[in-house]
């Protein structure tokens, strides 16, 4: 879900620990593993907003659950909130003063939403 941008050298979720945070706090893995299990006809790769879709239609309070706590482990990371911050405190679940936020880093989830608030 968080590739990362090299350019900016903002890690992806894979550089993070954030996998370790979810496995740790996220008890409902084997769940969202057979929902994913079950999705195998789609490309999250291509459609991320329909493989999302999907998942929700399968699962929703479950789905959403997941991502909340996917975005709580990956801005949670200290290597993350240094990459954006220049701090190493964590950007979640702490207020964090954020000088000059580079809105270009939205720019991939605008277009890839497609207009759409409710994905």
């Amino acid at each position: 879900m968080f590739p990362g941008d090299s350019g900016r050298h903002v890690p992806g979720a894979k550089e993070t620990n954030a996998a370790e945070c979810l496995q740790k706090n996220f008890r409902h893995l084997d769940e969202i593993d057979a929902l994913l299990d079950g999705c195998g006809h789609l490309d999250m790769g291509r459609d991320l907003n329909g493989f999302l879709k999907e998942l929700r239609g399968r699962s929703s309070d479950l789905v959403d659950s997941f991502i909340t706590h996917a975005i709580i482990a990956y801005f949670s990371d200290p290597v993350v909130s240094h990459a954006l911050t220049g701090k190493r405190s964590p950007l979640f679940p702490h207020a964090v003063s954020m000088d000059d936020i580079d809105y270009a880093l939205l720019e991939p989830v605008i277009i890839n939403c497609q207009g759409r608030v409710d994905v």
